[in-house]
């Protein structure tokens, strides 16, 4: 599997094709499909054994052919041309949105709490089913037996909630009780359902991954792109653990791409990531190509965060393919060789004193409460998180993920934006982080519950706090208003009131004189604050020999001017970057800092992606960095090769771009 540690640049052509009409496919030629994937530089390439449609590219025994093939085995033909052009052939495998199984099979298809099933363009079929776990491993098998490296497994997630026999005799069996009917969050019955279907999901992504590696020595992974998407596809760090390494496709934009990199680094069980994205707008989109400067900008995005980047591009129904697409990111790949070359060298890892803190429980709106035919909720813990991803970006502050499970000692600071869940362990372990010099930074109802939907009504981590929880709630639009400074920072959203104990309150909740919901008011468009209440808004806490700095509002979550100079306050306070001691950068540069695994080096990278494209390039940055007394061996601009002047370093170590494009990386080998 040493492919996957070496292959920085993939690719994967999207063929979901159905064979309704006759000349569906008809055109598909192998040597063409491979000259197009040599055309993109790209050192691996995805190849759709099996597609959405439940349609096979290969003669299948146990599943569907697609029909307009008579029989040829394009799968095999095209894995075999690949391996002879030298580029590693990853095979693509569709479980759960899998037409044919589900159209053939009623019994297993995805059952809606009222006894509807999806149908139209999708078809699903339920991983709770043992007779379709037993067809899908089977088709698998299949598919292994072929000279492929790897394989991708797609779609494991579920696409709603399933209330089929399975599912219903399987949380019988194991909970003594019935599907509860409502969307809860504080209720431990549907807690425990969803912890449920979580348990299932990480049960089916593991039998897949058991039955490959029983039988060949390759590197599996499934769809991960879902570790983002809230609680409904039943994403958790277990199906992480069915994977050699994470991969996941992402259409968010650059903020999402900066976050989604950092969290699927820190899920992975090895590097590098894989980060896919569309050549198209989405997967939607057929034809609108992407100017080169995006694509550009993206895949730079994932090489500046130690991950492999990920071209996704969609047959043609005839199956043939448009050149020019393949020429375009091949311009792409050689713009960007000498930066994969050094990544490559080196197989770095993000490096960073700030951690922001990922939880899949997290991802789910308490205040939502619905039918279960019926889900709704935003997701307020992504909106934050993400919220606090940018101003960290456009601050210059470094910053990489953890999780539960995560290496804490590397880090001075982590950041918790509202995790309900908390368990014992996790909290045990944060308390020691902090009590042994770590700053913590928690926001909302972090730690209120436990994942079983117990609580004692306050904090796991009110001692670390310095608050306490009171049970109640600030009304839906408040402030923080400052004790010490003219500054009143607004909140669209409701937020616990809580009351110091230990910590100094930096600010207290101010409310409006009257509720925003209610038809009296003191001014007609707005909440303009009213009195200062006893709450704390924002408090530190000084435990051990660290500190918690706890922010009971959303305010992080709000992408606008007056909060985010605000978090940025914040964050340059309580968890500054004591590595790069100062940049000129604009905000729409975005500054990492990698370390090598092979050797004992330093790679900067530099990414200037600005919302309009093609990018204003950037003139005369310098970015002074801290190296504790290790003095460079030698100072290399990657992308001209050339050496920059390293005498004379003492503390600081300062580096001049003349001129930023799109990417620069800057290699400091170190003592």
């Amino acid at each position: 599997m040493e492919w996957m540690k070496k292959c920085y640049s993939r690719l994967l052509i999207d063929n979901h094709i159905t064979d309704l009409k006759p000349e569906f496919m008809r055109r598909f030629d192998p040597s063409e499909y491979v000259r197009m994937v040599k055309m993109t530089g790209v050192e691996a390439a995805m190849v759709y054994a099996c597609c959405h449609n439940g349609n096979c590219y290969y003669p299948t025994k146990v599943g569907h052919m697609h029909a307009n093939l008579d029989g040829r085995d394009i799968f095999g033909e095209t894995v075999q041309l690949l391996r002879q052009n030298g580029i590693v052939p990853i095979a693509y495998y569709t479980s759960i949105y899998h037409n044919n199984s589900a159209k053939s099979h009623p019994a297993w298809r995805v059952t809606y709490p009222d006894g509807s099933q999806h149908s139209g363009r999708y078809w699903w079929s339920c991983l709770n089913n043992d007779e379709y776990v037993k067809f899908t491993i089977a088709q698998i098998s299949e598919v292994t037996a072929y000279d492929v490296d790897g394989i991708f497994n797609d779609m494991t997630f579920w696409p709603g909630i399933c209330a089929c026999p399975c599912c219903r005799e399987k949380y019988r069996t194991e909970t003594g009780r019935e599907i509860p009917v409502k969307i809860d969050w504080r209720d431990r019955e549907w807690i425990s359902f969803q912890r449920f279907r979580e348990r299932s999901m990480a049960a089916f992504t593991q039998a897949i991954t058991s039955a490959i590696k029983a039988g060949k020595d390759i590197s599996v992974t499934h769809q991960t792109s879902t570790i983002m998407h809230g609680w409904m596809q039943g994403y958790t760090l277990d199906i992480a653990d069915a994977c050699d390494y994470t991969s996941g496709d992402f259409y968010g934009g650059k903020y999402q791409h900066i976050l989604g990199a950092k969290i699927l680094a820190a899920a992975s069980r090895n590097l590098p990531y894989e980060f896919m994205t569309s050549r198209c707008v989405d997967l939607h989109d057929h034809t609108s190509m992407k100017s080169e400067e995006q694509l550009t900008a993206e895949a730079a995005t994932t090489l500046a965060n130690a991950g492999a980047y990920f071209f996704i591009d969609a047959i043609n129904p005839d199956g043939t393919l448009e050149e020019p697409v393949y020429q375009r990111l091949g311009a792409v790949s050689k713009t960007l060789l000498p930066f994969t070359r050094t990544i490559q060298r080196h197989r770095p890892v993000i490096s960073a004193e700030t951690a922001l803190y990922y939880s899949s429980a997290a991802y789910i709106d308490e205040n939502a409460s619905a039918d279960i035919m019926l889900p709704n909720g935003n997701k307020p813990a992504v909106d934050e998180i993400t919220g606090a991803s940018i101003i960290l970006t456009r601050a210059h502050i470094p910053f990489a993920a953890v999780t539960g499970r995560s290496d804490f000692s590397a880090f001075s600071s982590i950041i918790m934006n509202n995790i309900l869940y908390t368990t014992p362990e996790e909290n045990e372990k944060l308390r020691t982080f902090v009590k042994n010099g770590g700053t913590l930074i928690a926001t909302g109802n972090t730690s209120l519950m436990m994942p079983d939907g117990s609580t004692t009504g306050d904090f796991a981590l009110a001692d670390v706090f310095g608050v306490s929880a009171t049970g109640a709630k600030a009304r839906r639009f408040h402030y923080l208003s400052f004790i010490d400074r003219r500054w009143l920072i607004s909140s669209h959203e409701t937020a616990p009131l809580v009351t110091a104990t230990s910590a100094k309150v930096i600010a207290h909740i101010n409310e409006p004189v009257f509720d925003p919901d209610d038809s009296e008011y003191a001014s007609i468009h707005s909440n303009p604050p009213g009195a200062d209440t006893v709450f704390a808004g924002l408090a530190v806490n000084q435990y051990g020999k660290g500190k918690c700095v706890y922010l009971s509002s959303p305010v992080l979550s709000l992408q606008q001017d007056a909060q985010q100079v605000f978090g940025t306050w914040l964050f340059r306070e309580y968890a500054p970057s004591t590595v790069i001691a100062e940049t000129n950068a604009p905000e729409c540069v975005e500054i990492t800092i990698l370390k090598g695994t092979v050797k004992n080096a330093i790679i900067v990278g530099l990414v200037n992606y600005q919302k309009e494209l093609p990018n204003v390039p950037v003139r005369d940055i310098s970015v002074s960095l801290c190296l504790n007394g290790v003095k460079p061996v030698s100072v290399v601009r990657v992308s001209d090769g050339m050496k920059l002047n390293a005498a004379g370093v003492d503390e600081t170590l300062r580096i001049d771009i003349p001129l930023l494009k799109t990417i620069e990386m800057i290699e400091i080998n170190m003592e």
